[in-house]
């Protein structure tokens, strides 16, 4: 018997050679068009990533032309100023914060498109903005443009100003405790005071003072203030042992600041010995006041109502 050589070991229907090749051929267009299309699909989210031009996200300011600094790499941590803005709604609105040197303020901003320019107002004037570089390679950049305005006082014209935010990571102060730190229980929560006034210069500006420890090792003093349109949080490492209260600014752990505290007959918080001018109004950080826990403070006196009266 004839030996032949057998090409397919399965059955399989077949007319011809040539009709089983132009079915391979087939199959490998097939899946060759399945691969083109992935790529494109892949191409296409990589693009829209590479080009997005959104503000979201965190952003250092690197050039400040109101300053004289060092070159971005040359900055002092302490130094460093970061904007975080989250993601504008359908009409354009969004919030933002401002991060430095151990602070943190809060604002709103507003996307604007005017005579087919695209503006940003961060709560003062109209600014143009435009984005180069790629949030997906980690190099994008915002440029916003202050436009050239003239001095009513002076009458001179100041030309137009260019700031600069690159893409970067801000710190997260709220982790930014001792290496070693002890905590009071009696101490951990919120205590406020709406006693405190701020010397401005013939007048006295009064302001709400809320300090919050955690079980974290991290101090929160918020200020807040309508006359001065203030809502600012600084943050500070701390420690607390035998009614002694040792801080710093979490950008400068190094200079500590220690005063003695209690707690009186009313379970309301009291610091004593404190001789301490470095607060944001280069004022002693708590004073001589008392301070309570939110849901017991009580209505500003009327000494400090007499005094906002006079700012009105």
């Amino acid at each position: 018997m004839e030996s032949k050589n057998i090409e397919y070991v399965l059955p399989i229907e077949r007319d011809d050679v040539e009709h089983v090749d132009k079915r391979k051929k087939r199959k490998k267009i097939s899946v060759l068009s399945v691969a083109v299309v992935l790529v494109i699909l892949i191409l296409c989210v990589v693009l829209s990533f590479v080009g997005k031009k959104s503000i979201e996200g965190e952003w250092e300011l690197t050039v400040n032309p109101e300053v004289t600094q060092a070159t971005p790499d040359e900055i002092e941590d302490a130094d460093r100023v970061y904007y975080i803005f989250e993601k504008p709604n359908q009409y354009g609105n969004g919030k933002w914060k401002i991060c430095y040197d151990g602070g943190v303020e809060y604002y709103e901003y507003d996307l604007i498109e005017k005579d087919g320019e695209e503006l940003i107002n961060l709560g003062s004037v109209d600014l143009t903005y435009k984005f180069t570089g790629s949030k997906l390679l980690g190099n994008a950049k915002i440029t916003l443009v202050y436009p050239e305005y003239t001095d009513e006082q002076t009458g001179q014209t100041v030309q137009a100003q260019e700031y600069v935010l690159e893409q970067a990571k801000a710190p997260d102060y709220e982790k930014e405790s001792y290496d070693d730190y002890e905590v009071d229980d009696e101490l951990i929560g919120e205590w406020a005071t709406n006693e405190r006034t701020l010397a401005y210069y013939y007048y006295s500006i009064p302001y709400s003072q809320t300090v919050s420890f955690t079980d974290k090792g991290v101090m929160t003093i918020r200020y807040e203030s309508e006359d001065l349109a203030l809502d600012r949080y600084m943050y500070y490492a701390y420690t607390a042992k035998d009614n002694k209260l040792t801080f710093s600014m979490v950008t400068d752990k190094d200079t500590k600041f220690t005063v003695s505290y209690k707690l009186d007959e009313n379970g309301n918080l009291k610091f004593n010995d404190d001789t301490t001018q470095n607060s944001i109004f280069a004022d002693a950080f708590f004073g001589d006041f008392t301070f309570y826990t939110p849901e017991n403070l009580p209505e500003p006196s009327q000494a400090t109502i007499d005094e906002a009266a006079i700012t009105e």
